[in-house]
């Protein structure tokens, strides 16, 4: 801009200077005058126009530098701004990862709190249930030493203060989930609760004993030839006389869902006694029977002897099939609702036909005499003559029960409980699902236990003994708590508690 102002002003110049040179020369050239006049006009007012347009350039020029000035500032405040910024966001970063840090340390301690409250809390319920375990086991000891005291006491002749002792026995283990069978307790609840009602009826030894289905009638036969039917009301037995001949020798019996009476004798009869008069079968070709057992749905009756079986139809009453077998026949049972022979070879034999018998080698050696079956818990019951019992179920292992001094006669299932009886004159019964089976005296006596079995509600179980006596034994642990509950006749004094009972608190007994 400042080259272009001087060039125009030396021209202008210039141009004064050829004017008036020629002025000079051609003084009359008034045109050409003029016209230069107007050529300075021009250029003067073009240098107007320059020095205008310079002040402009110069004010854009400063404009310019103010907007670079101020653009430089804004600049430097966007850098300080966003040097701000940046500070602000670490600190912003910092803060917020000091309050990470902060939020996992709280947690952490929240955590390792509830980590030490949950431990404690479990400490505490280890603690509770380690107490309740404890008191537990005391009390259950406590009616194990009340039973003790109880029998005793009782047998005495102080049998107010024998049936509190009992009921305390039987509170405080029925409370506390003690086994009330054991020998230190059940016989004493027995003792206080009166269990046991004897009827001598027979005059020979009593060989089997038998509950008509789903009635209270019962039927028991001798080995003197006598045939009784009993019928239990309101606590008192009546006893009928259906058949009497002692040259007889009955060995078992049946009790049918008709009602009749089935009695097989050693000498080869089979009686039938009804609502009329007893009738005899002679049974042939059957040696020495006696063993009988109902199959095929309870139609027919398969009687065993020596070595021979027979096929009995009950409606008709009449044999239907005899064959020998080739072994001797020691003992019967039922397997699963069969028939089952064992012979003197270490065999049993299980009946599905009178013509089809499966044998196989009994799983203990000996003279079986007794067996059961618990087919829920496929678990099997052999009674042998020694007084062994063995328990094997249907994997193969076995377990020996030591408790009968001599031949088992009969055992019964009763759920996990296997009852059994022997010549020793007792009735036991063991708790087959304890680890270490024990065991527990029921009822003992001076004459042999030939047979038992259950009434129909199986609260009671009914005996035949060798000396003729059937004996009615309360089993039904409900029933016993009642009764002794209705026994007792007062409470406790606190001196009484204090001596048999002991330091813990004191509990009625008589409400």
């Amino acid at each position: 801009m400042n080259r272009k102002n001087i060039i125009i002003g030396s021209l202008a110049a210039l141009l004064l200077a050829s004017v008036a040179a020629g002025l000079y020369m051609r003084s009359d050239d008034n045109e050409r005058i003029k016209d230069l006049e107007e050529q300075i006009g021009e250029l003067r007012k073009e240098e107007q126009r320059a020095k205008v347009d310079r002040r402009v350039s110069r004010q854009m020029e400063q404009i310019a530098y103010g907007q670079q000035a101020l653009s430089e500032e804004r600049s430097r405040e966007a850098i300080r701004q966003s040097e701000i910024a940046q500070m602000m966001t670490l600190r912003s970063e910092s803060e917020r990862q000091n309050a990470i840090e902060a939020k996992a340390a709280a947690e952490g301690s929240a955590k390792e709190a509830l980590e030490s409250y949950q431990l404690a809390e479990r400490q505490r319920i280890e603690a509770e249930l380690a107490r309740h375990v404890a008191d537990t086991l005391n009390y259950i000891s406590l009616g194990r030493t009340l039973g003790t005291q109880a029998y005793a006491i009782y047998r005495t002749g102080n049998t107010e203060l024998g049936n509190m002792l009992a009921y305390a026995s039987y509170l405080f283990t029925h409370d506390y989930g003690g086994n009330l069978y054991s020998s230190a307790v059940y016989p004493a609840l027995t003792q206080s609760a009166e269990s046991q009602k004897d009827w001598s009826i027979h005059n020979g030894s009593i060989t089997k004993i038998d509950f008509f289905p789903q009635t209270a009638r019962l039927l028991t036969v001798s080995n003197y030839g006598e045939i009784y039917n009993h019928e239990m009301k309101n606590g008192l037995l009546s006893s009928k006389l259906l058949f009497n001949n002692k040259n007889y020798r009955f060995r078992d019996a049946y009790a049918s869902k008709d009602g009749k009476s089935y009695a097989v004798s050693h000498t080869g009869h089979l009686v039938v006694a009804g609502q009329g008069k007893a009738q005899t079968v002679y049974l042939e070709r059957l040696d020495r029977p006696f063993a009988m057992m109902d199959m095929n749905g309870g139609r027919q009756l398969l009687i065993a002897g020596e070595r021979s079986i027979a096929l009995f139809d009950l409606a008709a009453d009449r044999v239907i099939r005899t064959r020998k077998v080739d072994f001797n026949i020691v003992s019967t049972g039922r397997m699963d609702n069969k028939p089952l022979l064992f012979d003197d070879q270490n065999r049993m034999h299980i009946v599905d036909g009178i013509d089809d018998l499966k044998t196989r080698r009994q799983p203990v050696t000996g003279r079986v005499t007794a067996f059961a079956r618990n087919k829920e818990a496929r678990l099997s019951a052999y009674g042998m003559a020694d007084g062994t019992i063995w328990l094997i179920d249907d994997k193969g292992h076995s377990h020996k029960l030591a408790g009968h001094l001599s031949q088992v006669t009969r055992m019964m299932f009763d759920g996990r409980r296997l009852f059994s009886s022997s010549y020793d004159c007792k009735l036991l019964f063991w708790m087959t699902s304890d680890a270490q089976i024990m065991p527990i005296t029921l009822f003992e006596s001076d004459s042999w236990l030939m047979d038992f079995t259950f009434d129909t509600k199986r609260n009671y179980i009914w005996t035949a003994w060798a000396d003729g006596t059937i004996t009615e034994y309360l089993t039904s642990l409900p029933l016993i708590g009642e009764r002794l509950r209705k026994n007792v006749k007062r409470n406790f004094t606190q001196e009484e508690w204090n001596y048999y009972v002991g330091k813990i608190p004191y509990r009625k007994v008589k409400e």
